[in-house]
């Protein structure tokens, strides 16, 4: 093997080994644990039980962007702009929402927001065009009428509302109308983890899938990812009787997981892309089946670049943080999400369903 070879494998290694050193969440265990990036929210509530929403993902600062689009009936919007090939490298902020093809219209209320504060690229003249990558799920018609869906004024709030800090998690914004594995109620997580060598990667996400999160005895596929007892499960989850069975599909095909991974490491276009791509398993770690024909899963990467060093032979472990991060967020969303029993709108929680497993 000729020496440089032998530099490229001895880097791979190094930056792979970095994942089996110590590692713990950020001090939120959120997102925004990832200097440079902020959430911000919007939800609005039917009387009948209806809920749906938007979740913006604002890196003040820029960040690149990447992504993945691997679900069947994807809902995006500015996705090939960030295909490596292509010109423009900094992402303003990322829209996830409910709304299914309707809800790409909240970009628009984000693109003012930042407008508004000068934030885009330039075009000449002090004008500017943010860039906002978006990409929606299927919740319109639950519980509610089926034009009660999000819109550009959603975008907007949900933009005016971003801070860093704790993000509120559940029944909120682009998580609010989401359902998962054939009517438990879905919602939105998030979950960062810091690794030894400083790097700090989170993720958010709005669990709307088809498949199931956990199995008919309420263990989650991806607890084994458990850091610090963030889950609070009972050492060995069980409920006293199988619920899950009970649980009936609607038959139609009103799917989709949406997520943003981010770190604060320097990375190119093309590594961004990776670090989205490696990120993607942990949806099918923590979601089965994941990808299917009626899930728009998509997952954009961000990375803000604050910490200036070298990442270039860190992308493997970065990507693979992602993953499990990405997977624990997944539980969380579904931990966090509330039960709904207005009228005839009845959608159970997993909490609900096995309480033994929430004790908290």
């Amino acid at each position: 093997m000729k020496k440089r070879d032998m530099c490229a494998v001895i880097f791979f290694i190094l930056g792979v080994a970095s994942l089996s050193r110590a590692q713990a969440p950020g001090p939120y265990n959120a997102i925004t644990d990832v200097p440079g990036i902020e959430v911000g929210h919007y939800t609005e509530y039917e009387s009948t039980g209806g809920s749906t929403g938007t979740t913006v993902v604002f890196a003040r600062g820029g960040a690149v962007g990447g992504v993945t689009q691997r679900g069947g009936a994807p809902g995006t919007r500015e996705t090939d702009l960030l295909k490596p090939e292509n010109l423009v490298e900094i992402v303003n902020a990322v829209v996830l929402s409910g709304g299914s093809a309707y809800g790409l219209a909240t970009a628009d209320g984000v693109m003012e927001c930042l407008r508004n504060q000068g934030i885009g690229y330039p075009v000449g003249g002090g004008n500017v065009v943010p860039i906002v990558p978006a990409a929606i799920l299927f919740d319109p018609g639950r519980c509610a009428p089926f034009d009660f869906r999000p819109d550009f004024s959603f975008g907007l709030q949900a933009c005016l509302s971003v801070k860093g800090g704790p993000v509120e998690q559940g029944n909120i914004g682009a998580g609010a109308g989401a359902r998962s594995g054939g009517g438990v109620k879905g919602g939105l997580g998030t979950a960062s983890v810091v690794l030894s060598n400083g790097i700090i990667v989170g993720a958010i996400v709005a669990v709307n899938s088809s498949g199931r999160t956990f199995d008919t005895n309420g263990n989650f596929y991806a607890a084994f990812l458990e850091m610090a007892n963030e889950f609070h499960l009972p050492a060995s989850a069980a409920a006293s009787k199988d619920v899950l069975s009970l649980v009936k599909d609607d038959g139609l095909l009103r799917n989709t997981t949406i997520a943003v991974v981010a770190t604060n490491a320097k990375l190119s276009k093309a590594q961004a892309t990776k670090v989205a791509q490696m990120a993607d398993d942990g949806l099918a770690r923590a979601i089965k089946p994941a990808h299917g024909v009626g899930d728009g899963d998509t997952v954009f990467a961000l990375a803000t670049g604050t910490d200036t060093r070298d990442a270039s032979n860190l992308v493997s472990s970065i990507g693979s943080a992602a993953a499990d991060t990405l997977s624990r967020a997944v539980v969380h969303a579904i931990l966090a999400a509330k039960s709904i029993h207005v009228g005839t709108c009845n959608v159970r929680s997993y909490c609900e369903m096995y309480p033994v497993n929430c004790p908290h």
